[in-house]
């Protein structure tokens, strides 16, 4: 029993001791729990839709907890006003069509082709190539101009110019002169420009958009920068390009429409809205809920999370702190072992945390809160670890989903009354149905709980029903999920359950066929052996199933070479009357080995490898020892390790049992007169001598439990070899008939 000081001291004792690595990982597993848990918490806490329905009866009076506003119905003019204001930001859409440039450059490629050719011919005076030029093209120009080209000493740095410049004017888009005017008469305030070629869009106001004067105006200019010291030609270039200027963006009425439609609905409603004031009635208990109360509940619970968000995290972080040190410590006090072991807390950790996100995400959908099937988390514990683990966990999360819930302290007695139900049935279940029947009694548990809660509150009977009908579903529903994760968790983490030993104990299992058929005196050895530790685990309290199963692999690794050892002679000379006493032993030693690596092969589980290692612990052989010693002049001369087992030593009571148990079993098939006090005197002296030898300390086994074990051996091996009555040899028929004579005289 801890006091209060001592109780303070060893958990100061055991922190300060994590860093050592006693408990590092178990610690950073259990840090990790609760960082990832309060993530989990702040982000299913933000405020979600009332699933409150108009119509539905309200269980309790509610009143105004603050001041607050509230929307009531939709503001068509401000909506309106808000939506066309939102329209009128958007720019009108006007698309540059590509075709015109290209037309345009075809033009001026035309007349420069034109004027190479006509100036290269021989034929013609400047004036006749002057006219003949002036006939080719297909508007007004100046004979002067013309001349000006025909005349020009690089026409083609002419002909680029020319092109560079009409680019210039096509790329930032030309509209027409009415259609600029109509638009600054209308007061349109942005247009946007949208290029084809390039993917761009461009922004301007309506005053900035570019004419046909305006476009000549900006040629002009460009052809100033690009022809600086011949005006001449410059002229004559920005005649041409006047020409071929043109119209090249138009108004995309359809574009425009569809941003402006999307524009406009971007835009909410917009509600007018009333004050509630702090404490003023919102509904009455047992009145209808109109769209108004709904509407006000609502705006309240929206309020309260935003308000409160911080706290509310910062509240359920400490609680859940909390109830991470309980139960740490209990587990620390009573499960010292479990909770060394990283591979435990992890499932532990991982049950914890599957339970508050399915509680989270149940409660955020607002289903009821009786659906949570926390049961599910107390029955593989149970079966996965012990019964204490499953109550401490279940205790706490019945608490903190109850406070996740909203502080429901019914809910919380619920989850923990189920919990512990259901670790009551499913302790040591060897049996699926087992399983089921749990969930069955859960169910009935959670219906009678929810029953006298309903009538402690006053609750109509149609909700107590209804509620009690999402009870029961929950156990039934806790019993499949524990049905359909059980695998899953025995394969991930290695552990082994009940219901498997109960399946690897099936005898026509291939390993076992197996041992039949190469070794049938070592199988018949192990089934003896199986019996005399689970009946010896029995009375220590030990897993007496797992000590059978244990058992019955425990010698599989004989298959290898059964010949070599004493139970599968059946009558022929020993082979090891050849071998040297160090090969035989290696051979005896190396069945440990050899069984591993099967067991391995078919993928048994850690627990049943535990026996094949471990059964002989670091025994020595002592027959082939005590041969190996008449062979050598001194002992000095012979290694003892060579002749024991490599181990290691029994870690578990189950181990120990079996290495007894087997022990006891092959010596007990020596003895010509099994009487009950010799089979006392061999058990004891077995038991003596492994505990001598140290066989034993690994393990947590102590004298009391030995006194148990040597008499529970005692009286199984007294019933296999119990004594059978002498009968009379049979008469023959003459000294049949002379017995009757006799007996007539």
């Amino acid at each position: 029993m801890f006091k209060p000081k001592n109780l303070l001291n060893y958990i100061v004792k055991n922190i300060a001791g994590i860093h050592k690595g006693r408990y590092f990982y178990p610690f950073i597993i259990t840090v990790g729990f609760c960082l990832i848990s309060l993530a989990i918490l702040y982000v299913g806490s933000a405020p979600y839709p009332s699933k409150l329905k108009e119509g539905n009866i309200s269980a309790r009076t509610i009143y105004a907890p603050y001041d607050f506003t509230y929307p009531t119905t939709i503001d068509e003019k401000e909506t309106e006003e808000a939506r066309r204001i939102s329209e009128e930001k958007i720019a009108l859409v006007y698309d540059i069509d590509v075709s015109v440039q290209k037309k345009a450059f075809a033009g001026l490629d035309s007349f420069f082709d034109n004027v190479e050719k006509i100036r290269q011919n021989p034929d013609l005076n400047d004036t006749e190539k002057a006219e003949t030029l002036s006939a080719k093209i297909d508007f007004v120009f100046s004979d002067k101009h013309l001349q000006r080209f025909l005349e020009s000493k690089d026409l083609e740095k002419i002909r680029k110019i020319s092109k560079d410049a009409l680019e210039n004017i096509f790329l930032i888009g030309v509209v027409g002169i009415e259609e600029r005017d109509d638009l600054l008469k209308k007061d349109a305030k942005k247009i946007l420009i949208r290029n084809p070629i390039f993917m761009i869009e461009r922004e301007l106001e309506a005053k900035n958009l570019v004419d046909e004067k305006e476009a000549s105006l900006i040629v002009h200019d460009t052809l100033e920068r690009m022809l600086p010291k011949d005006k001449p030609m410059r002229n004559a270039v920005y005649d041409l390009i006047k020409n071929a200027v043109a119209v090249n963006a138009g108004f995309n009425a359809k574009e425009t429409s569809d941003r402006k439609e999307t524009a406009r609905n971007q835009i909410l409603p917009i509600y007018r809205r009333d004050t509630v004031k702090k404490n003023e009635l919102i509904i009455e208990k047992g009145q209808r809920l109109t769209k108004e109360d709904i509407t006000k509940l609502t705006q309240i619970t929206h309020i309260h999370f935003i308000a409160n968000r911080a706290a509310y995290i910062s509240g359920l972080f400490i609680l859940l702190a909390g109830l991470v040190l309980i139960v740490a410590i209990y587990l620390m006090l009573y499960e010292k072992k479990l909770i060394e072991m990283p591979k435990n807390v992890l499932l532990i950790t991982i049950n914890a945390f599957l339970a508050i996100l399915i509680s989270l995400i149940i409660i955020r959908l607002q289903h009821p809160g009786y659906l949570i099937p926390l049961a599910s988390i107390a029955m593989l514990l149970t079966l996965l670890l012990n019964a204490n683990a499953a109550f401490i966990t279940s205790l706490a999360l019945s608490i903190y989903v109850g406070i996740m819930a909203g502080g429901k302290l019914g809910l919380s007695f619920m989850f923990f009354i189920g919990s512990i139900m259901s670790i009551y049935i499913v302790r040591g279940a060897r049996r699926r149905s087992q399983i089921f029947l749990a969930g069955g009694v859960v169910s009935l548990m959670n219906f009678f709980s929810i029953i006298g809660m309903g009538l402690l509150n006053n609750l109509q009977k149609e909700t107590i029903l209804r509620e009690g009908a999402f009870g029961i579903a929950n156990g039934i529903l806790s019993s499949f999920i524990v049905i359909g994760s059980l695998p899953l968790f025995e394969y991930t983490f290695n552990f082994i359950t009940n219901i498997t030993l109960l399946e690897l104990s099936d005898l026509s299992h291939p390993l076992l066929k197996e041992l039949t058929i190469k070794a049938p005196g070592t199988y018949h050895h192990s089934i003896l052996v199986g019996n005399l530790a689970e009946d010896a685990c029995d009375v220590i309290g030990a897993n007496s199933l797992l000590a059978r199963v244990g058992a019955y692999y425990h010698d599989i690794g004989k298959t290898e070479k059964a010949e070599y050892f004493v139970e599968n002679e059946m009558g022929i000379p020993s082979k090891h009357g050849k071998l040297a006493p160090s090969m035989s032993a290696l051979i005896i030693t190396n069945h440990s080995k050899d069984g591993v690596e099967l067991a391995k092969k078919y993928k048994l589980n850690k627990a049943i490898i535990d026996f094949i290692s471990q059964h002989h612990g670091t025994s020595l052989i002592y027959y082939f020892y005590q041969r190996a010693l008449e062979k050598v002049k001194s002992e000095k001369e012979l290694k003892e390790e060579e002749f024991r087992y490599p181990g290691p030593k029994p870690q578990t009571k189950e181990t120990a049992v079996v290495l007894l148990a087997d022990s006891v079993e092959a010596s007990s098939r020596m003895l010509s007169d099994p009487t009950p006090a010799r089979i006392r005197g061999l058990v004891q002296k077995i038991i003596n001598n492994k505990f001598i030898d140290g066989q034993l300390d690994e393990c947590d086994l102590t004298l009391k439990d030995l006194n148990k074990i040597s008499e529970s051996f005692v009286r199984v091996l007294t019933g296999v070899f119990h004594t059978r009555l002498e009968y009379p040899e049979g008469r023959s028929p003459k000294k049949r008939r002379n017995a009757a004579k006799n007996r007539n005289k």
